[in-house]
Formats: C-alpha cells, sequence, structure tokens
C-alpha cells in the first residue's frame, strides 16, 4: 500500500508533544510508538514489539557477539565516543587541568566576544566530522564560557552553526564520500553505469560548493552575529541571566595542573582521530592503496572516533595517575560520572535514530513528501523548490544523509525530463545542476537544524551542558533569517541563471545580515 497523508503523522505528534510537555524522550516515545501503530495497522502487540526491535536495533548491541561486529556497529561505537568525551571532560575538571587551561587564557581572552570568536576559530580546525567538531568544540570551549559567562546555549549555538555547515563546505571531510557515493548512484560517473552526466564525481562536487548557499549564508552570519553581537529573541533573555553552570571558581585547581594537562587529552585524541581516518581508508600514507582523497571517501569514521576516544582516556587517564593529580578510584569516578553526563544524549540519539528508522523504512514519510511536492516544481523555481523541499523533508525526518539519498535521484529525474536530452550529456548541458545539486544539499542541512529527530543539535547541547529543547527554540531565532536570505538567493538563481554564484550568495549574505540588525532593532523596541 503506497504512503498517504498518516505517515506524516509521528513527526508532527513530536513536535506537539514537545511543545506541550517539553520533554524530550517522552515525545520521542510518542513518536516511535505512533509509527509503529500506523506501519502495524493499529496491532498493539506488533507496535510495542516493533518499537522495542528498533529501540535495540538503534542502540548498536544487535549483533554484536565479535570484535568485527563490535568494530562494524556504527551506532555503538558512536554512543562510546561520546562517553569517551564525557570521561574527558570530568578528568580534566577533576584534575585541575580545566582550570590551568582557564587561568591561562583568560590573560588572552577578555570578553564574552572573544571567547565566542575563539569558539568559531576552533571550529575551523574542526572540519573533518561534524560530529567530531559538535562534540569536541563545545567540550573544549565549556571551562571558558563559564568563566565569562557565555550562555551554554549560545554556545550550543555556535558549535551547531559551525559544525556541518563547515564540514560540506570543505571538499576533505567525512561527507565526500557519500555526497560522491549518491553522485555515482544517481548517474555522475565517468566509468559507473549507467552514465547520466559524464564527469568525475568529485570534481562536480568541488563546482557545487559556491551554490552551497545556506552553509555559505549561516557561515558568515554566524560571525556577523558574534562579531556585531545581535542577540534577541529567547536568546537575548537567557544571555542577560549569563551561564547557569558552575562559576570558574567551582572547579578544582592542583599546583601540578598546566596548560599542557589540558592540551594533551585533546592534542591526542584529534591526532589519533585523524591518523585512524588515514588508516581505515587505506592510505598511502599508511601503506595502503588510497590517496589521500580516496582514503577519506573509504574511512570508517565511527571507528576513527571510538579508537581516538579510547587512546585519548586511557593515556590521560595513565599520565594523570603517574603524575598523583588523579588517582585510581578518582579514575573511576570519571567513569562513572563521565557516563552520567552523557547517558540524557545517548538515550536520546536511540529515540530519534528509531524514529527515523520507521519513517525512512517502515512510513517512507520521505519519498511520500517528495512524491506529493514534486509536482510543484518549475524551471524558474526549480533551484528554491529544491531548497525548501529538501528542507521539509530533513525536519520531518531527521538526517541529512537519509535526504540526500531520497532527494537526488528525484532532483536528477526531474532535471532529466526538464532537459529531455536522451543518452548520456556532460556537466555544461545541464547548467541547473549544479545549483540544484547546490540546493538539494543546503535544504538538508537547514532541515535538520530545525529538526527535533536531527543528532547534530543534540550532540552540540550535550557537549556544551544546553538544553536540547531550548538549544532548537532559542537557534531558530537566528536561523530564520539565514533560511530566508537563503531562499532569496536560490530565487534569483533560479530567475536570473546568467548572475555568478558568488554575487548571489553575497546577496543572500547581506540580506541576512540586514535581516539580524532588523530582529535586534525589533525586539529592543
Amino acid at each position: 500500500m503506497p504512503p498517504t497523508w498518516v505517515v506524516t503523522i509521528p513527526p508532527l505528534l513530536v513536535i506537539a508533544t514537545v511543545l506541550m510537555t517539553r520533554h524530550m524522550i517522552l515525545s520521542f516515545a510518542v513518536g516511535i510508538f505512533s509509527g509503529a501503530l500506523i506501519t502495524t495497522k493499529g496491532n498493539l502487540f506488533e507496535s510495542v514489539l516493533l518499537s522495542l526491535t528498533k529501540l535495540w536495533e538503534n542502540s548498536g548491541l544487535k549483533g554484536v557477539n565479535s570484535i568485527s561486529s563490535f568494530l562494524g556497529s556504527w551506532n555503538l561505537l558512536t554512543f562510546i565516543f561520546l562517553i569517551f568525551l564525557g570521561i574527558l571532560i570530568v578528568m580534566l575538571t577533576k584534575t585541575g587541568a580545566a582550570q590551568a587551561y582557564i587561568d591561562v587564557v583568560r590573560k588572552k581572552v577578555h570578553s564574552k566576544k572573544s571567547v565566542e570568536v575563539a569558539s568559531l576559530v576552533l571550529s575551523l580546525f574542526f572540519f573533518i566530522d561534524d560530529y567530531f567538531s559538535a562534540l569536541t568544540v563545545g567540550s573544549v570551549m565549556r571551562p571558558l564560557a563559564q568563566l565569562y559567562s557565555v550562555h551554554p546555549l549560545k554556545m550550543a549555538f555556535l558549535t551547531t552553526a559551525m559544525s556541518s555547515p563547515i564540514t560540506i563546505l570543505v571538499p576533505l571531510s567525512s561527507w565526500i564520500g557519500e555526497i560522491m557515493l549518491q553522485l555515482k548512484q544517481i548517474g555522475i560517473s565517468l566509468d559507473s553505469e549507467p552514465i547520466w552526466v559524464k564527469a568525475d564525481p568529485y570534481f562536480v562536487l568541488i563546482k557545487t560548493i559556491p551554490y552551497l548557499m545556506y552553509p555559505l549564508i549561516l557561515f558568515v552570519s554566524t560571525w556577523y552575529i558574534v562579531l556585531r553581537g545581535i542577540s534577541y529573541g529567547p536568546m537575548k533573555k537567557y544571555e542577560k541571566k549569563g551561564a547557569l553552570l558552575p562559576s570558574p571558581e567551582s572547579f578544582p585547581s592542583s599546583p601540578h595542573s598546566s596548560l599542557w594537562e589540558f592540551l594533551f587529552p585533546l592534542f591526542l585524541l584529534g591526532f589519533t582521530v585523524f591518523t585512524m581516518i588515514l588508516y581505515t581508508g587505506n592510505s598511502v600514507l599508511m601503506g595502503g592503496t588510497h590517496s589521500f582523497i580516496e582514503a577519506l571517501k573509504h574511512a570508517s569514521m565511527h571507528q576513527a572516533l571510538f579508537t581516538g576516544g579510547l587512546i585519548s582516556v586511557v593515556a590521560s587517564g595513565c599520565y594523570f595517575i603517574a603524575k598523583k593529580t588523579l588517582t585510581l578510584r578518582t579514575f573511576a569516578r570519571c567513569i562513572s560520572e563521565g557516563f552520567n553526563l552523557m547517558a540524557p544524549s545517548l538515550l536520546m540519539l536511540i529515540c530519534a535514530w528509531s524514529l527515523g528508522s520507521i519513517l525512512k523504512n517502515e512510513l517512507q514519510t520521505g519519498s511520500y513528501l517528495a512524491t506529493l511536492l514534486s509536482p510543484l516544481i518549475t524551471v524558474e523555481f526549480f533551484p528554491v523548490l529544491c531548497f525548501i523541499f529538501a528542507g521539509i523533508v530533513s525536519c520531518m525526518i531527521g538526517s541529512a544523509w537519509a535526504t540526500i539519498g531520497l532527494m537526488f535521484p528525484i532532483v536528477t529525474g526531474m532535471l532529466q525530463k526538464f532537459s529531455s536530452m536522451p543518452g548520456t550529456a556532460y556537466l555544461e548541458s545541464f547548467p541547473l545542476l549544479l545549483p540544484a545539486l547546490g540546493a538539494t544539499l543546503s535544504g538538508c542541512i537547514a532541515g535538520t537544524h530545525f529538526s527535533v529527530l536531527s543528532d547534530n543539535p543534540i550532540m552540540s547541547s550535550a557537549s556544551t551542558g544546553a538544553s536540547h529543547i531550548e538549544h532548537l527554540k532559542t537557534m531558530s531565532w537566528y536561523l530564520i533569517p539565514v533560511t530566508l536570505a537563503t531562499t532569496v538567493s536560490f530565487t534569483l538563481m533560479g530567475i536570473l541563471p546568467a548572475l555568478p554564484a558568488p554575487l548571489v550568495c553575497a546577496v543572500g549574505a547581506a540580506s541576512s545580515c540586514i535581516l539580524l540588525e532588523m530582529g535586534q532593532k525589533l525586539w529592543s523596541h
């Protein structure tokens, strides 16, 4: 039976329950069970069974009965990496390393604005993966944010706003393999049959970057918000209250701690993760056969994060115990407290992925929305409608990658219909291809920023100590101007295709900054 409007009920119920109860786990449970009820046509027993099965599968524990299956469990290794980060946060606090970091950096950083700028700069160095960025940047900046009373919600916004956009804008990140695979699957290739557009997928990906309007405009707007001190909406109220975490004086200090004690675990984490990316990608630098780009494409990011986290925790623990700034008993408490710190986020991720799995596989919500909306697309408004529809689908199912896999075939199929060009063609034959791909990718990212199901905001909330619900609410006030400006940009791109993409992006960025200024002035009055 083809999907009907009923398949949109679960995500809408999640949103409604969040607004009424402000309880994320309960809201996800309502969404999962309602999705299971629809799937089983109202059979209560089968609905409960399906709900529990999805939770078990997405916990990453299903089928883990050997080392190889353990290392192949993407979800489980991601969860363990989250726990490792929680342990590191607690360990750096208990050893006095966090206080040593604050004591040194406070001499260079003298205001809230400089802390926020430091957060944006740090995000640039974590372009390799959006999860790595969201989890690590927030954790590293947390002590400084507390020192200068930068609210966790502001730090969560800065972390989220910089993680996915930077990762997709840098063609050396973990996203490269997924996008190139999708491009090959829709027929953009030099060798894989059937070929629709004869071009190298990586070359097409590079050419698409100037058309990634949402990430580009959000990047510029985030810097503008920080440098101009833009603050309005619910975020303004929270910023007036100051940080809700303990004051920096509550951090224990140690005469034996130094900045090195703080940097050592983080440098070790970054170095090990990057090394493992090259190793699991079979890079020539590690004795393999793949080039750097090919290694990134074939790398197992979840294994790299797990290994990096494990080595960082074990090596740092041994180092601190050897220096006698940590005892074995205290190290055991760090493990326990680190797990407790991340447990709510782990549960939310399991629930979000479980609901996303039901929406994608059982209910096919994304397919229904795409089929419903695709007849509304016209040539002149093709880019902007790709952006809007991809954003809607991404927001409903909470996954950028799932939306990419869903929307790319639809978008390229409609392009073929518009062009009426049989057989294989070259990139130059489809002037709308790059804008359409850029718009679709932009919509995929924008949708996840507004979605309660998306994992990236959950991870940013966890690393910065912010409430996930409040993070989405406060962040949306900044993202709406960016989204409107992106809509204007893609509209211009479709109506005036001769305009260079950088010029269109500049117009969009300027529009976003103007809207942000207007928002601040209207709020102040």
